[in-house]
């Protein structure tokens, strides 16, 4: 019999190290991919997270890189991961939200929108605001507060 509990011990494909921008240098964690039946289990714990009941959007973007200017500290991580070229929110790089519970946040997503091989190398970010579902292309979720490249 299959169970998801003997997939979470298993050691990651890739992760991202998730930290946070200038404003909040104090947010950090992981995201971890986890090769799982025809896609990938996606495992997130996250820190300090700026409000502890908030509601955060977490996608992975199609840039290399966290870097950035003075207005946007992560704008090298792109926009939505979307090769196939779907409407939000079905782009491969769409996640669900990360809520906080008194700023630390833990979650396991199964998705088979994508193989950790196919996301390797590309970058997470964590939004200021909750993802609407509906507005295109990014669903409205604010600014970049956090980063992580996945390796």
């Amino acid at each position: 019999m299959f169970s998801f509990s003997q997939i979470l011990n298993r050691k990651p494909c890739c992760k991202a190290c998730i930290r946070g921008d200038r404003k909040f240098p104090e947010l950090y964690g992981t995201v971890s991919f986890i090769k799982a039946l025809c896609g990938t289990l996606v495992v997130t714990e996250l820190h300090n997270l700026p409000s502890p009941e908030g509601v955060y959007a977490m996608h992975i973007h199609n840039g290399k890189k966290c870097t950035g200017n003075d207005s946007d500290p992560f704008s090298n991580a792109g926009s939505h991961l979307n090769p196939d070229d779907k409407t939000h929110p079905f782009h491969m790089g769409d996640l669900p939200a990360v809520f906080s519970c008194n700023g630390f946040s833990w979650s396991a997503v199964y998705t088979d929108r994508f193989f950790p091989e196919q996301v390797n190398g590309y970058t997470v970010i964590i939004h200021s605001m909750p993802d609407d579902f509906r507005t295109q292309p990014s669903g409205n979720s604010g600014e970049k507060i956090a980063c992580g490249e996945i390796r």
